[in-house]
């Protein structure tokens, strides 16, 4: 009587062997590869490009700021924490002062909103070495009275303003035309009375390329 050789046998658990081998061999690999990447010293602030600000608009336009870590490091730190949490998603630019600038980052619209906290405010009245200027196509923090009342809300210069020098934290400037173009854009709106846009401009997302720089968090002062 012939033998016959059994469905499933030997090969068939070689072959079972072989392809679970093979899944291992994948495996290991990422896990090396994982391994070697964070084995690998990450950039310092001193040694990393600037980190890169994108606002997107819900209309399209697109703004991207080059952001001064070395000049205002806790306004930038601040407003990166904020905007890759998601703080600005939605909020508008509720104060269009056409030839002057753009403001926004209030989550109330209205230039009475912040985060719930204050950061110091880094720029030479208050004590503090800060070379930027309020030319066209700077981003900087609005304040209150105090020195020391900033938290989220921000300005985009359209004009040049350097008597705006050392009172408030400029701490970055417009990456190129085409973030101008679309600066002179938003701030052509019609407004009324209080310069409010007429059609609403709204930020969809602000989001923060650090070039896999790990920022600290701000640091934060109580309100007054």
């Amino acid at each position: 009587m012939q033998s016959r050789v059994r469905r499933g046998g030997f090969f068939s658990d070689w072959r079972r062997v072989a392809a679970l081998a093979a899944v291992g061999g994948v495996l290991l690999a990422a896990l090396l590869i994982l391994l070697l990447h964070l084995s690998q010293p990450k950039q310092t602030v001193e040694e990393a490009p600037n980190p890169v600000a994108t606002i997107t608009m819900r209309d399209g336009k697109r703004m991207r700021f080059e952001l001064y870590p070395k000049q205002a490091p806790n306004t930038v730190a601040n407003f990166i924490s904020l905007a890759n949490g998601g703080f600005y998603d939605g909020q508008q630019f509720f104060r269009v002062v056409a030839g002057v600038f753009i403001q926004g980052g209030d989550p109330n619209n209205d230039g009475t909103g912040d985060p719930g906290y204050a950061i110091y405010g880094e720029f030479e009245e208050n004590g503090f070495e800060n070379p930027i200027s309020h030319m066209r196509g700077a981003i900087s923090m609005c304040r209150q009275s105090g020195y020391d009342t900033a938290g989220s809300q921000f300005f985009i210069m359209q004009g040049s303003y350097p008597e705006y020098d050392g009172s408030y934290a400029a701490f970055g400037s417009a990456a190129d035309e085409a973030s101008l173009a679309a600066l002179d854009a938003i701030a052509s709106e019609p407004t009324d009375s209080s310069y409010l846009p007429l059609t609403r401009q709204v930020i969809s997302t602000i989001r923060v390329n650090t070039f896999e720089v790990d920022y600290p968090e701000p640091e934060k002062l109580e309100r007054e």
